[in-house]
């Protein structure tokens, strides 16, 4: 009965060990976390540098499933406002990729009308407020919140950035 009882043990053990998490502060889903940062007001640019310190990226949308989890922490939030994702087409007008894998986009959430360029000069994305979290261009110089976006693995609980 002992020796049940410690392989027991010991697999909870071990299953705790390599357990996936997020650091404190983030949130868990799919293979990443998430760091909503509402507390520095930044340019797109400082946004994409501030997510590098923290062994992250501006978030990098990738299916429907991924966009309806970010939408539905921002209303559960109650926030109001908008935050940065990692897209740009800064470098070609119109074509956009992920700061991150210079990937084009493969899944969208354009709010109606969007991206419009605006003023000929809003180059980078947002989960727009004013849209209900959906798709916007603005110019990348505004300075708001933003979503950072790390790795999570299985192995250790080690993060991955």
């Amino acid at each position: 009965m002992g020796s049940v009882y410690r392989f027991v043990l010991l697999s909870a053990l071990v299953a705790v060990l390599s357990a996936q998490f997020c650091p404190g502060g983030w949130y868990h889903h799919a293979t990443s976390c998430y760091a909503f940062i509402d507390a520095e007001h930044l340019s797109w640019g400082e946004a994409m540098f501030y997510c590098s310190t923290l062994h992250a990226n501006l978030v990098q949308i990738e299916s429907s499933s991924e966009n309806t989890f970010l939408k539905n922490h921002l209303f559960a939030a109650k926030t109001n406002a908008s935050y940065w994702i990692g897209l740009t087409d800064a470098f070609v007008e119109g074509k956009y990729f992920w700061q991150t894998t210079q990937d084009e986009i493969n899944f969208a959430d354009w709010a109606p009308n969007e991206p419009n360029d605006a003023h000929h000069n809003e180059d980078c994305a947002v989960l727009g407020f004013g849209f209900h979290y959906r798709w916007n261009d603005l110019s990348c110089s505004h300075r708001i919140d933003f979503i950072c976006e790390r790795t999570l693995t299985s192995e250790s609980g080690v993060l991955v950035g």
